[in-house]
Parts: structure tokens; sequence; C-alpha cells
């Protein structure tokens, strides 16, 4: 005899397999968002003049070393370092002793060379002397003469008269001290309001962009304020030490007070103006010397591009190269980027 099987037992056998198969299925991943959230900015075409950063020293266009023509002993020196002077006021002389013996003797040859000449006239009237002697004469008159004049002259260098009204900045002898000519005995500045320039130095490259004239802000330490300027000379040969090529800025509207050796950062303005792109600074990545990287928005990727930076100025950069004006910069979520990210732009 057949044994059956009960048709409830092949319904529970069938729902038990379709349950243990469906289990048995995996999940599908849940769909994630991988692109990342930025922000941008176009970047904006300007014409802009690189500023040229240097620093200087306040100084006098009106300076002067002092010393006598002559050697010899100091007599007196009449000021010390920083007394007021006027122009003209005698400063310092030198012991005449000798330059006064000199002029005795130049006066005496002088004198006779008068009475040669004179007396060698009447000869040459009266046919006894030569026309040779009667010239030789008037020459050695002449050259007695110039004689005097040089000691007169130098007679008149053992005083030390102020070119200006000023300040005597060093005292560099003291009275009855051995000098020869031409050796600096005070140092002194003008304190003219129109005499005060900044002397800087400039590398080539700088002195290149510039012309003469171009303006230029200062700033001293010693004032909160800045102070405009232009250059008034720019020196057509370096500093054979430095290498620098010096630059005198005029101050427009100096100070009721300044003084001579104060520090000032200066800023020139070339007149000669570049085509650049602005862009925030913080949108820069990887920034080296003057190059960096930044992220572009192409479409809904970022792509990485090189520039070339010229200056920074506050929360602005300025680009020479690597991006056209208008282009949507990523300002805001760069960090996170690679090459070719996807990006989605919020605001």
């Amino acid at each position: 005899m057949k044994a059956t099987t009960h048709p409830i037992i092949y319904a529970y056998v069938l729902a038990t397999a379709l349950l243990t198969a469906a289990c048995k299925e995996e999940k599908k991943p849940e769909q994630t968002d991988d692109t990342i959230p930025v922000k941008v900015i176009s970047s904006a075409a300007l014409t802009q003049a690189q500023a040229v950063e240097t620093s200087g020293l306040l100084g006098s266009e009106n300076e002067a070393r002092l010393s006598f023509k002559i050697g010899g002993i100091i007599k007196d020196i009449l000021v010390k370092e920083g007394d007021k002077v006027r122009k003209g006021q005698l400063l310092a002389t030198l012991n005449t002793t000798e330059i006064a013996a000199q002029m005795g003797q130049a006066e005496e040859n002088f004198l006779k060379a008068q009475r040669d000449a004179r007396r060698v006239q009447n000869l040459y009237r009266d046919s006894v002397a030569t026309k040779e002697q009667l010239e030789n004469t008037q020459t050695a008159l002449v050259l007695a003469e110039k004689q005097l004049d040089i000691v007169k002259f130098n007679l008149s260098q053992t005083r030390i008269f102020s070119t200006a009204d000023g300040v005597v900045m060093q005292k560099l002898q003291n009275a009855g001290e051995q000098v020869q000519g031409g050796t600096p005995i005070l140092h002194i500045s003008s304190t003219s309001s129109s005499d005060w320039v900044v002397k800087c130095g400039l590398t080539d490259k700088d002195w290149a962009r510039l012309k003469g004239g171009e303006k230029a802000e200062i700033n001293f330490d010693a004032y909160s304020q800045t102070f405009t300027g232009h250059i008034k000379t720019l020196a057509q040969v370096s500093d054979p030490v430095s290498g620098l090529y010096q630059a005198e800025i005029t101050l427009d509207k100096p100070a009721a007070k300044l003084a001579s050796g104060l520090f000032a950062k200066v800023h020139i303005y070339p007149k000669e103006k570049t085509s650049m792109v602005s862009v925030p600074v913080d949108a820069l990545i990887e920034g080296e010397n003057d190059s960096a990287f930044v992220f572009v928005a192409e479409g809904n990727r970022a792509q990485k591009k090189r520039v070339k930076i010229a200056f920074l100025d506050g929360d602005k950069a300025f680009i020479l190269a690597g991006i056209d004006a208008g282009a949507r910069v990523i300002r805001e979520g760069s960090a996170y980027l690679a090459e070719g990210s996807a990006i989605k732009v919020v605001q």
C-alpha cells in the first residue's frame, strides 16, 4: 500500500524554501551623495600698479660734512653735537700762524715782481733792456699775483661757516688736533621742512620699474599717520657695497617735528600699470614664493589651476597669470577637493 503525502506538508515545505531564499538575498547598498559642497566667487579683472616696497631713513637733502681746505691745527670748535645753527654762523677755526706767514711771503714776492717789472719797462723804453727781458718780468708779475690770490683764498678757508639753518649732527674732530685738508670736522644737516627726504635702496628689478617722480606712501614708526611724497632723485649707478640703487623721496606735507634718522617704510607706485585678476586670499592653496594653486568650478567638477601671484593686499590676491577674469574660483571647501572632484555650489 503506497504512502501518500498530505498537500499541507507540500505547502509548508514550499513556503519555507521561499523564505530561506529571500533571506539569502543580499541587501543593496544605500545610495550616497559624494559631491562636495563649495562656495565660489567670480574673479575680477582690473588694471593695477604693483607697489614697490622698501624701507629707508629720513635725512636732509641739504647735508654737509664741513672741513678745512688746508691742513693745520684746529684752534677752536665753537659748537657741539645737537646745537642748532644759522646759515653763515662761524663754527670752527684753524690756527693761522703758518698760513699768515705764507701770506706775508706772497705779498713781498708780489711787490718785488712789481718793482722788477717797472724797472725793466723803463730800461726797455731807453733801449737798454730787451723785449724778452720785459716779457719775462711781466710774466713773473702775473705769477706772483696769482700766488698771492691762492694764499688769500687758503687763508679764508681757515674758518668753517654753516651752509644752512640746521643742526650739528656730529662733531668729528676736537680743538688742538692736527688735520689734513678735506678731513670732515662737523656734520651739519638742514632742518628746513622742504629739505626732508627719505633715502632708500632699490633692487635692480624694482629700479627698472621706476622712471622718477612716482608717488609714494611713507610710514614712520614714530607716527601713526601715512605721509605722501614722490621720488625726487633716482640713482643711475648702484652702491658698490650694497648693490642697491638709492632713491630720494621728498615728503609732500612733512610733520611739524621730524628728526634725521627716523626709520620709514615706503610704498612706491609705478606709473605703468599691469592687467591682473583679483581673487580672495583664502582661495589660494599650496603657496610657494610667487606661485600658488586655486580650484576653479567648471561645470560640476573642480579643476586645479596654478597661478602666478603679483602681490597680496589685505584680503585680496592679485594674479598675473593662470586664470582669466570671470573664472568661478572656489573660496570655501577647497581643502576637501582634489583634481576633478565632483562639487555642488551652495550659497
